[in-house]
């Protein structure tokens, strides 16, 4: 579960949030949107602080000892080539090197930039979570150089989620006549778990480790139990022969066997279906972030002794009593063909969701603490296939589907709290050619759908795509649009030639706050451009009476 404790008090107001007289709530930025490109907020805990992955950081720093300053295209195209080389680079010159290095992602000799940084954030500060990036000797900074993203976070002050291992030089001299010396950029695993408490890194790896493996983490809870995935056993012979070879320097020849293991570690990840097991784990760790145990979890199907094939699940969610959720493969109907289906662990067992024959596939995203999880299925709806989110009760057994929008339209829920309200994001546009999300609102307990837009202040300048989570203060983390001007990756802002700033859709993480004792704001325009509201959420209500605004409830398993 991505929250963690009830909050001691909860005005009536914020407990009973529908479209007719709900809270209203206040936008605040967060002190990480100054960071990045672009920011996305995963989890939020009951203190409010909220974890977010920044995407494309700004200024990273450019190492010119990897560069090769002979290459014609540079020598053509740099505007001081001389001071680039000694690390003084222009605003042209630092573009178009960024732009050269991270063309050639994956290349075992050049710099590796990371494309997303993790953050835990308030709207005062912000701390960066590293995970296994290292620190360069010469500045002392982290290098930025691993991809790390992260998932959720408990009231401990644990965050989890997955990174790159760090990146390091690797001095290597060929034995070719000259005599070739050169640098290889190496990591020891492509991607692993981590959790990470007070600056401590803590590596949660997969019950299989050649080549380093694979593994992910979700979600922690209150009694320090993460959940995620991780590879569990090597299927494919000719990958263990490749780690094989890599450890004999005559069949690998003149690369080092750094070298070697990591152009494997590239294959499992893009991969790894045709080469190993994987699925859904839990890692016990104690109160000083020591592994204690790491439970496989099952799978939704039998796998017979003589059964080769490959299956992947996981699992992304855990309340306080131990219960996950997340995916596994299974039989689809009466039918010899595999589905995705929502898993649901307890213990040793494996269940999933009520639905019907329409339903294509499915997807547990999240738990609480009243054992009440929410996902969404697939179906076809006037031909088309469209996501649809539902609440499961497990105690009950009941799987309701709720309307959202309208009939068409896709709606996945991504977070429900302790107290019943559930978050997530759906098609509000009707249109083929134009479906845009917005975030929204569910309450399980009075059945109210509602259009976060319209619990915000007509004059917000923020269009809320998507809600990501909520806390058991209602507080909600949230995607979000705004005007804004558009930055290069200095962060400088684009002018045009004119000398005019450059406007762009910004993407920002933010949080919702609930204003005690507020109201629906009154919006008397509708701005079509900016869809600030919408109707404020009254047309929705209108459209929903349509097709029969409630939910409908099913008690039966599939076949």
């Amino acid at each position: 579960m991505k929250k963690t404790r009830l909050a001691a008090i909860l005005s009536l107001s914020l407990l009973s949030v529908t479209a007719a007289n709900a809270a209203q709530y206040s936008v605040v930025e967060l002190a990480v949107t100054d960071k990045g490109i672009s920011t996305f907020p995963t989890d939020i805990s009951n203190s409010g602080e909220v974890s977010v992955n920044v995407q494309n950081l700004y200024s990273p720093i450019i190492d010119v000892s990897l560069i090769n300053f002979e290459l014609e295209s540079l020598i053509n195209n740099l505007t001081d080539i001389d001071a680039a080389k000694a690390g003084n680079l222009n605003t042209t010159d630092y573009l178009l090197l960024y732009t050269f290095i991270t063309s050639n992602r994956e290349s075992q000799f050049f710099q590796q930039i990371a494309q997303v940084n993790s953050y835990l954030s308030t709207e005062n500060n912000s701390t960066l979570l590293p995970a296994f990036d290292l620190i360069n000797a010469d500045s002392g900074l982290y290098e930025r150089s691993t991809n790390t993203t992260v998932r959720g976070l408990n009231d401990a002050g644990y965050s989890v989620g997955v990174a790159q291992g760090g990146f390091y030089k690797l001095p290597y001299t060929f034995a070719d006549e000259a005599s070739t010396e050169t640098t290889f950029v190496l990591n020891d695993f492509y991607s692993r778990g981590f959790a990470q408490l007070n600056g401590n890194i803590i590596e949660l790896p997969p019950i299989e480790t050649t080549a380093g493996g694979l593994s992910d983490a979700f979600d922690i809870n209150v009694n320090n139990q993460v959940v995620g995935y991780g590879t569990t056993e090597l299927v494919a012979e000719s990958f263990q022969t490749g780690v094989d070879n890599c450890a004999d320097e005559t069949v690998r020849g003149d690369i080092p066997q750094a070298s070697c293991i990591r152009s494997l570690s590239v294959s499992l990840s893009s991969s790894v279906g045709q080469i190993a097991q994987r699925r859904g784990l839990i890692w016990q760790l104690d109160d000083q972030g020591n592994i204690i145990s790491t439970k496989e979890l099952g799978l939704l199907l039998t796998v017979e002794d003589d059964d080769s094939k490959i299956y992947s699940s996981r699992a992304v969610a855990i309340n306080d009593n131990g219960i996950a959720v997340g995916e596994s493969p299974a039989i689809y109907k009466e039918t010899t063909f595999l589905t995705t289906a929502a898993a649901i662990y307890i213990g040793d067992q494996v269940s999933t969701i009520n639905y019907d024959d329409e339903t294509l596939s499915s997807t547990a995203t999240d738990i609480n603490n009243q054992d009440l999880v929410v996902g969404y299925i697939t179906k076809r709806i006037n031909g088309y296939t469209r996501k649809k989110f539902f609440v499961h009760d497990i105690n009950t057994d009941i799987t309701t589907y709720p309307n959202d929008f309208f009939l068409g339209s896709s709606s996945t829920a991504n977070s429900i709290n302790n107290n019943g309200l559930v978050v997530g994001y759906a098609e509000y546009e009707s249109s083929l050619s134009n479906r845009r999300n917005a975030g929204f609102l569910y309450n399980n307990n009075d059945k109210s759908f509602t259009d976060l837009a319209s619990l915000l202040a007509c004059d917000s300048p923020y269009i809320i795509q998507q809600a990501n989570a909520i806390n058991d203060n209602n507080e909600i983390a949230a995607t979000a649009v705004k005007k804004g001007p558009a930055r290069n990756v200095k962060g400088e802002i684009i002018l045009d030639a004119d000398g005019v700033e450059v406007q762009t859709d910004v993407v920002v993480a933010v949080k919702l706050v609930p204003i005690p004792g507020g109201v629906v704001d009154q919006c008397d325009v509708v701005d079509n451009e900016n869809r600030d509201r919408q109707g404020a959420g009254l047309s929705w209500l209108i459209l929903l009476s349509l097709f029969g605004f409630g939910c409908r409830k099913l008690r039966f398993k599939a076949k």
